[in-house]
């Protein structure tokens, strides 16, 4: 299914966007070289739908699959060593985004070549800013990206599985992600004085406390984290503060969990503020929703995968958490990792890592996991 020739022009457009790696919304070079080969392929798109994104239809019918691959990479400065290491001091695809917008170019081309057979439209999503706070995937939902689409297919790489294999789990797989600041006011004093003031850093330490507790309590068998990453406030050591901020990372799954989360949060610092005379103020929002892969999906993958000789293996549920949920608010779908992991090769280092890499023949099993699932 896969030729030679598909899978050298899948290696050539990785090593072209890992050289030159962007974040965010950022993606004028990434954005340039896709539409480049589109127009090489004759395919139109556009970029109406955000900031730093593409998307091209092919085909015809009533059904539309949509695939997305995400394509920005971090703050991080590379040392792989290799030859086509990045040459943006700085930044590198430290998470593989290189390798599925080159992966999304070629199962493109595949069914470019092959649109006679094809049987149904397929939408091609290549979105900017998976990494960062400000959602890509939340951006294109709101412009409408997902009108029209019945389901919805994304990939990413991992050095947990050796090439040759993909990996998926149904239901709940990765974690939505709520990064939370809450905030506390009081009024300043003399340290020598503190029945003068409100102390700010008193209330934010009684809600550390107290919360933790509270959210243990409600998530009974609910998976989740709750981290405070950062605590700061106050400005001298002999003066009451008057301000101090948490920024919190909560995870997890289940919604209605998250919005008892929500309520007990403004129950437990209502009453903390009272008791001090302060006040607080949350800044609540939701990056990334929750990954729930779809059931049925995940069968007929399965089922597509087996007629096609590729290895299908029970991927780990994560609460890391991936963008793509936003996608899954509003249509059925997966998201399935494919191995990148040669011990041989070094290729071995988890995501994030300066010193990542992937054995690029696991993009050959991943363009061949979309085609199989495609016709």
């Amino acid at each position: 299914m896969i030729t030679n020739e598909l899978f050298d022009f899948c290696v050539g457009i990785r090593r072209e966007l890992h050289q030159y790696p962007e974040v965010g919304f950022d993606l004028d070079n990434t954005v340039a070289v896709v539409c480049r080969e589109l127009d090489k392929l004759g395919v139109s798109y556009t970029k109406k739908y955000g900031k730093g994104s593409v998307v091209a239809e092919i085909g015809k019918g009533d059904f539309v699959l949509a695939l997305r691959a995400d394509m920005d990479a971090l703050p991080v400065t590379e040392k792989t060593n290799l030859p086509f290491a990045s040459v943006r001091n700085g930044f590198m695809h430290a998470c593989g985004h290189d390798s599925h917008t080159a992966i999304l170019l070629s199962v493109l081309k595949f069914v470019k070549e092959n649109e006679d057979k094809l049987n149904k439209k397929v939408r091609f999503i290549f979105q900017p800013s998976e990494e960062c706070a400000e959602s890509g995937a939340k951006l294109l939902l709101d412009n409408g990206i997902m009108q029209d689409v019945n389901e919805i297919l994304a990939l990413h790489c991992t050095n947990d599985f050796d090439t040759s294999t993909v990996a998926l789990k149904s239901g709940e797989y990765m974690a939505a992600c709520a990064p939370l600041k809450l905030r506390f006011y009081g009024v300043t004093s003399h340290a020598t004085e503190p029945d003068g003031g409100i102390d700010a850093i008193a209330m934010a330490i009684k809600a550390y406390n107290t919360l933790k507790q509270a959210v243990k309590i409600l998530a009974k068998d609910n998976r989740y984290i709750w981290s405070v990453g950062k605590i700061g406030g106050g400005t001298a050591h002999n003066v009451i503060a008057d301000f101090c901020e948490m920024d919190i990372s909560f995870r997890y799954y289940n919604n209605d969990f998250a919005e008892s989360v929500h309520n007990k949060i403004n129950e437990v610092c209502e009453e903390i503020c009272k008791k001090f005379g302060g006040k607080y103020e949350l800044d609540w929002r939701i990056s990334s929703d929750a990954v729930i892969n779809d059931s049925g999906i995940c069968e007929k993958f399965k089922t597509a995968m087996a007629k096609n000789g590729i290895t299908v293996l029970d991927a780990p549920q994560k609460l890391s958490s991936e963008d793509f949920g936003w996608y899954l608010t509003k249509v059925k779908g997966l998201l399935f990792r494919y191995g990148t992991r040669n011990e041989e090769t070094g290729c071995v280092a988890p995501l994030h890592r300066n010193d990542f890499k992937i054995d690029e023949n696991g993009m050959k099993t991943a363009i061949k996991a979309f085609c199989s699932y495609i016709f």
